[in-house]
């Protein structure tokens, strides 16, 4: 095996005594082979190879042909992979994106702190491993796709919506063996009721770092293209004018015909990704068409509603004076000995002492009153925790993030 390594190093040109070094250091062809995976490690490990010699920039571009023409055997397919594959390719079946393995993240880490020096990286800003393999398997084939809003998240969400996700059950009522086999990916919930426009600040600027991580295009042009679309969705209009901004799921339908425009003029007029975001985002006017106001549906003016109990209101009331109490009086249209007078103590959700705070970690948080009621708008940016107010028999909070208070006492537990 010696021998061969001597051989392929000689017929690419290398100098005999720098052979030798590498010969008595005891490498072989097939050492030599599997030693990396890249040839940015196989720079690294030159030197180890090589020990006490100084390698010219043609000696190296040797020993580099050399182990790229190593790999070419192992790289080929055998034919029944390659029936598979193509079999695959003529397929509607789609699959998830291959994972990236640990040490190409990275190793775009670091190419992506090369070539912005200015940007930090930390767990809440950095793309999941399946954003990024999905962005790197996108810019390998050069076939662009829209990336849906609820996969992109950042490691530190992934690992959150990981650690709270329920134990999957079988789904045998579908004998389909991809559903029994593959499992769902796990991603964010978009809709107007859970997300603002923080949030989309954020969903924005992690597909950013995702695309400029792999090196689809320049950050600079990334980032140009999120501060516009952020923009035209914040926008407030005077309450006179009967306009309102879009909403999230507009904004998300905004955005999808955006980056099909976008990747279009790459795959149709042969343009580099840098120059469609260019011509969207300064030059042509289709983002703020898209992400122009809607007019206000009509307002039904009427007398209030009599004779129906305002549960969110009483519990909203009752949380934030400590509840517990029945007042004995309420609206209805009851008549006879209980009219006028309030309902039962034992109805679902009335005259309960909601638990105001929760543990989390070594510090006491508030719970958000508006989600018990689901009806708050502030999606990850709200201040306050997202999970059940419901008191335990010990007094402390249930704590489940799957449902509200008024929903602890018919999910089973």
């Amino acid at each position: 095996m010696a021998d061969d390594l001597k051989a392929a190093l000689t017929s690419e040109g290398l100098p005999e005594d720098v052979i030798q070094v590498a010969i008595d250091g005891g490498w072989t062809a097939s050492a030599f082979k599997n030693s990396v995976e890249t040839q940015t490690e196989l720079e690294a490990i030159l030197d180890e190879i090589f020990p006490g010699v100084v390698l010219t920039r043609l000696q190296k571009s040797q020993i580099r042909a050399v182990w790229a023409s190593m790999q070419a055997p192992a790289a080929s397919i055998s034919p029944s992979t390659t029936v598979a594959s193509s079999a695959a390719d003529g397929s509607w079946v789609e699959s998830f994106a291959p994972k990236m393995s640990s040490s190409k993240l990275s190793e775009l880490k670091q190419q992506f702190l090369r070539s912005y020096p200015s940007e930090i990286l930390t767990p809440s800003t950095l793309p999941s491993m399946r954003l990024s393999s999905l962005a790197a398997h996108q810019e390998a084939k050069h076939e662009y796709k829209w990336i849906p809003w609820k996969l992109r998240m950042s490691d530190e969400r992934a690992s959150e919506l990981l650690i709270s996700r329920p134990a999957k059950q079988p789904r045998l009522e579908m004998l389909g063996l991809p559903s029994l086999i593959l499992d769902e990916p796990p991603s964010i919930e978009i809709s107007d009721g859970t997300m603002g426009v923080s949030g989309v600040q954020r969903i924005l600027a992690v597909h950013d770092t995702a695309l400029a991580m792999v090196g689809s295009a320049h950050l600079a042009r990334l980032k140009a293209y999120s501060s516009k679309f952020v923009h035209l969705l914040s926008q407030r209009f005077d309450p006179a004018s009967g306009l309102r901004p879009p909403s999230i799921s507009e904004a998300q339908q905004a955005d999808c015909r955006m980056w099909q425009c976008i990747y279009a003029l790459g795959s149709d007029k042969g343009w580099t990704l840098n120059d469609a975001l260019h011509e969207y985002t300064e030059v042509r006017g289709e983002l703020s068409t898209l992400l122009q106001a809607r007019p206000k549906p009509a307002q039904v003016k009427g007398g209030e509603t009599k004779g129906k109990g305002k549960l969110g209101k009483l519990m909203a009331t009752a949380f934030a004076s400590g509840g517990g109490k029945n007042t004995g009086k309420g609206k209805g249209k009851e008549k006879g000995p209980g009219a006028g007078k309030g309902r039962d103590a034992n109805a679902p959700g009335r005259h309960i002492s909601f638990v105001k705070e929760i543990q989390v970690g070594s510090e006491r948080k508030g719970l958000c009153v508006q989600w018990q009621m689901g009806r708050c708008s502030r999606g990850s940016g709200c201040p306050w925790i997202h999970a059940c107010a419901y008191p335990r028999q010990d007094g402390s909070a249930c704590g489940s993030k799957s449902h509200t208070a008024l929903q602890h006492e018919q999910t089973p537990h």
